[in-house]
């Protein structure tokens, strides 16, 4: 009974701190810039709250340390090396997504290559995108609480279900504020439980020395399907990172240029942190537990719950909370964007000084959110997919659209995109669904066809 109470006064209180930050950011006279871009005047401290919130999803906490505590080093190889390599990337985008006025990636597309059908494309693969993206924070934090709790999955999904829509009303000014408090409570809980298992242990060595010892195959780097496989998802990952919307939206909205290349840095050394503690946490639970159970995210989190005190137990799961509100509310937003603002111009179409049009618009935007989420919470409670499966085949629709228009040298190729896209996103489809072909796998050779008909296409308008 203690520790349930201590869990009710933890959430409570997360919960009122969560409503007065957010609240905080909810104005009368708002326009879609400030709405979706913050009026591009995010402090530094804000931008890295956001950019290392956004990051740390339920997934990452949850679904990288339970694969390390079943898979051992290899899944560091396959998804943090991929991650990373993709946070190098970023800075290379800075300078034309600042040159931008564009409010979404989608608009970035139809503005830089002049076709408005890449908007409307892009804009519906992010959709989908999000939408299953949404429901991994819904499904991952369902599944845990009611681990914990014994309650059904669906009165979990339903709380962060509540805090993603508060959090995503007041667009992106609402997201990052609330995004301040999730990102030090992401920090203080990992490190606080890396710190409790490696007192249990001993030291980072140790751990080390014990998993050599008892389960020495968790510090093989590879999968066991092969290096190839290994490569293929750490590219799948990085290449969604590197071309992910959730990103370039805050460097699109930070204060100054310098602000966005700082922010890039700083998050790198507080995302190599959290990853370095759950790291520990997560080969540390296997030194702490006997044998590995066939639910691997239940099992780590069964021991972690019955070897930590209380007090840290409840920090870990509000770090859990946080980490799930923080991706899913951004996403959210963006997906709310990609429907209201890219797939139906249309209804933006008014300047943004009309203030009782622009009104209307935003409404239209709120109402967009509820019933995304909405249909995320209905989705989340059927049996989809794993967690990184569907994670990876999100990033791929996302490389897909954005990797290479990001980052190959496009002013004298703006012929042919629309088609190479839409052909990319057909094949990685087929391959995915007809030949079970796995998602980051896929990816390769559909941005190989893509490059390829691209250029085709383009050197054919030229001649």
């Amino acid at each position: 009974m203690k520790a349930l109470l201590m869990q009710v006064v933890g959430f409570g209180g997360y919960a009122l701190l969560v409503i007065l930050l957010a609240g905080q950011a909810f104005y009368w006279h708002e326009t879609r810039r400030f709405f979706y871009l913050g009026g591009r005047k995010l402090s530094l401290t804000i931008s890295v709250s956001t950019f290392v919130a956004t990051w740390m999803s339920a997934a990452s906490l949850i679904g990288y340390t339970a694969w390390l505590y079943s898979d051992g080093y290899q899944a560091f190889t396959a998804s943090v090396n991929g991650w990373l390599l993709g946070l190098v990337f970023l800075p290379f985008t800075v300078s034309k997504l600042r040159k931008s006025r564009a409010l979404s990636l989608p608009e970035w597309l139809e503005e830089n290559f002049e076709d408005s059908r890449l908007r409307k494309v892009s804009a519906l693969a992010l959709l989908v995108a999000y939408s299953l993206y949404i429901v991994i924070q819904f499904r991952v934090f369902g599944s845990i609480v009611s681990n914990m709790l014994g309650t059904p999955p669906i009165i979990s999904s339903i709380l962060i279900y509540l805090f993603v829509i508060y959090t995503t009303f007041g667009g992106l000014a609402s997201v990052a504020k609330s995004d301040a408090l999730n990102l030090a409570i992401i920090v203080l809980g990992i490190t606080v439980g890396a710190i409790f298992v490696i007192k249990q242990v001993g030291s980072p060595m140790k751990i080390h020395g014990i998993i050599a010892e008892n389960h020495p195959h968790l510090l093989e780097t590879l999968d066991k399907r092969g290096a190839i496989f290994t490569f293929s998802m750490m590219l799948g990952w990085g290449f969604g990172v590197a071309s992910n919307p959730q990103y370039a939206i805050r460097i699109m909205s930070a204060h100054r240029p310098k602000s966005a290349f700082s922010m890039l840095w700083i998050s790198a050394l507080i995302i190599g942190w959290i990853y370095a503690c759950t790291t520990l946490i997560g080969l540390g639970g296997k030194v702490l537990s006997s044998s590995a159970a066939s639910d691997q995210a239940g099992s780590l989190y069964h021991l972690i719950s019955t070897a930590l005190p209380p007090q840290i137990y409840t920090l870990l799961m509000i770090a859990i909370l946080a980490a799930a509100v923080s991706t899913a509310n951004s996403q959210l937003l963006l997906a709310t964007c990609s429907f209201c603002y890219d797939l139906f111009p249309s209804w933006s179409a008014h300047e943004e000084g009309d203030i009782i049009r622009e009104d209307r618009f935003l409404l239209i935007n709120r109402i967009g959110i509820g019933l995304i989420a909405t249909f995320c919470l209905i989705l989340s409670q059927l049996p989809l997919p794993g967690i990184l499966d569907l994670g990876q085949y999100s990033w791929a629709v996302v490389s897909i659209c954005f990797f290479l228009p990001m980052y190959l040298p496009g002013k004298k190729k703006k012929e042919g995109l629309f088609i190479a896209i839409s052909a990319a996103l057909v094949l990685h489809t087929i391959l995915v669904y007809v030949f079970q072909i796995r998602p980051e796998q896929a990816l390769l050779p559909s941005l190989l066809v893509e490059g390829a008909l691209w250029s085709l296409l383009s050197r054919r308008s030229r001649i």
